[in-house]
């Protein structure tokens, strides 16, 4: 369950001498999918329902060179692009025509975007693969590369992307092989190493910060005006030479090893299928003095009708790189910037399944930070395409997120996922018919660390907040249930409806969302959607 890291699904199919026809083999996947939106009660003000629609053009063609040698893009148009003639380009809108390429957000979007291009080529002892390439690892909780109609609601909106060159071997077949072991058993092993670079150059401000020897004592009184706090970094500044300075280079060690078992015997009459493995990724920054070390675990296994899957990632180190807004503090006189990292995350999901019903209970949790001003970073949202129901974290939250911290914070903003909360979420399946499928869903959310501006104190928290705004437990609730089809083995149908209830955790006055007022003064919301994807899948 690599995902994005697909290269070891490459390796899995066949040796690196495997043969194959002498010729060129082009392939076209991707789709065509619009979605439609009705948002009711959602914003402040809202009197009537909201509709709008979206497309998006997916396309991925393959060039194949006898199953050894394969060259990959992936071409997005009109991605989130809203239906009809929204950049006031008419003079009279009732004769509006030739439709705009404006995003939902308000902005305007690149109509065609080569997203990604990487190739793909086998070496003796393994796959190795070079370019921009997705990657995904386990339930994509961490790392989500975006593609497909994978989630249970809601869609694909970003999707991980790394400039990244891997290779991935089967260690132990290797080495049966130069033991002369050929007729043994396969040991179903998978190991991968790879580098990413990810900023050559960052054009944003940068903070830097450094005591002179004779502050080192006393502390630095004023970081501002003594020692050169800021340095604007613009392309219209930056000199030609700019790719020599290594220094600001920000860079990723990724490492795999992956055990996937299918069919594995377990007694005489049970087999299962059983993937556990581990991803660990080492950033660095020379400038900013980053070190920050990320482990992902993940395991799944299928046995007889019982199902269960989990993944629990931890980013820890040390880093003076978060300069964004409100997350540093520059009266810490000694070293405002530095930040000492320690974030949790994790999803599990446990229950039954069989051709007609699929019935689980997922449990997930993303780490807070209740003072993201000072020395201690635990606080990161989940991927924001680990998509939990339609509304209490994908829009709720994420509104309240991009409200309460600043454009120049834009890197904090939950975008949808999982933020400073722990959740359960009950969600059954069931199959009555061939190509037809009736979902529904049940989530409820608790805070993690209260931090008084994106989720309100109670007095029931047990901890110092400056104000105890709230009197509720939970941040909120929601009901989904969803009816999905899919027409001639190419046509994908989804309808989905979600109703949510927020409450004074979330500051839902001050964010723009629709909010009303009990008999007790106290604020919450209540809203719902209804929304239907159609796509074309090939």
């Amino acid at each position: 369950m690599i995902g994005g890291l697909a290269l070891l699904a490459g390796l899995w199919s066949g040796s690196a001498h495997a043969e194959a026809p002498d010729n060129w083999k082009f392939s076209l996947d991707g789709y065509y999918r619009t979605r439609g939106y009705v948002f009711a009660g959602l914003y402040e003000g809202q009197t009537k329902p909201g509709t709008f629609m979206t497309h998006r053009l997916r396309l991925q063609p393959q060039l194949n060179f006898e199953d050894r040698a394969k060259f990959y893009m992936m071409i997005d148009g009109l991605d989130g692009a809203v239906w009809g003639d929204n950049a006031s380009l008419a003079s009279t809108a009732l004769f509006a025509g030739d439709p705009s390429a404006t995003g939902y957000d308000g902005g305007e979007i690149t109509p065609i975007q080569l997203k990604r291009v990487w190739m793909e080529f086998k070496i003796p002892v393994g796959v190795l693969r070079v370019g921009r390439q997705g990657s995904n690892w386990g339930m994509g909780a961490l790392a989500n590369e975006g593609n497909g109609f994978d989630d249970t609601f809601g869609e694909n909106r970003y999707g991980s992307t790394y400039d990244r060159a891997i290779f991935a071997t089967k260690p132990v077949t290797i080495a049966q092989t130069i033991m002369g072991k050929t007729g043994a058993p396969e040991v179903p092993i998978i190991a991968a190493v790879g580098v990413d670079r990810l900023v050559e150059d960052p054009l944003i401000q940068y903070y830097g910060y450094e005591c002179s020897d004779s502050d080192a004592e006393d502390g630095c009184a004023d970081p501002n005006e003594d020692h050169g706090y800021s340095e604007e970094r613009s392309a219209d500044n930056r000199q030609n030479t700019w790719w020599v300075d290594t220094n600001d280079d920000v860079w990723e060690m990724v490492y795999v090893l992956m055990y996937k078992g299918e069919g594995v015997k377990l007694s005489k009459t049970l087999t299962g299928d059983i993937t556990a493995g581990l991803y660990g990724v080492n950033r660095r920054q020379k400038e900013t003095e980053s070190n920050i070390l990320i482990v992902d675990g993940y395991a799944k296994s299928e046995i007889a009708n019982t199902y269960f899957e989990g993944e629990i990632y931890h980013i820890g180190g040390t880093s003076r790189a978060i300069t964004l807004a409100g997350a540093y503090d520059p009266t810490d006189t000694a070293d405002p910037l530095l930040k000492d990292v320690d974030i949790w995350g994790y999803v599990a999901r446990a229950g039954y399944q069989n051709e007609t019903l699929t019935a689980y209970l997922e449990h997930g949790y993303a780490s807070g930070d209740d003072k993201a001003a000072d020395a201690d970073f635990t606080g990161r949202a989940m991927n924001p395409d680990y998509n939990v129901g339609l509304i209490l974290y994908e829009e709720v939250l994420a509104r309240v997120t991009q409200e309460t911290w600043s454009e120049e914070a834009r890197g904090l903003w939950s975008s949808g996922g999982v933020y400073n909360s722990r959740y359960i979420y009950p969600t059954v399946k069931f199959r009555p018919l061939p190509n037809w499928e009736v979902v529904g869903a049940y989530l409820v959310a608790w805070p993690d660390k209260p931090d008084g501006s994106r989720i309100f104190c109670s007095e029931d928290d047990g901890i110092e907040c400056a104000q105890y705004k709230a009197t509720k437990d939970i941040l909120g609730w929601e009901a989904d249930l969803a009816v999905k089809h899919k027409f001639h083995d190419h046509v994908n149908l989804s309808m989905e409806a979600g109703y949510a209830h927020a409450t004074d955790r979330l500051p839902l006055q001050t964010t723009g969302l629709g909010y009303e007022t009990d008999d007790d003064g106290h604020i919450y919301g209540n809203y719902f959607t209804f929304q239907t994807r159609v796509a074309y899948e090939f």
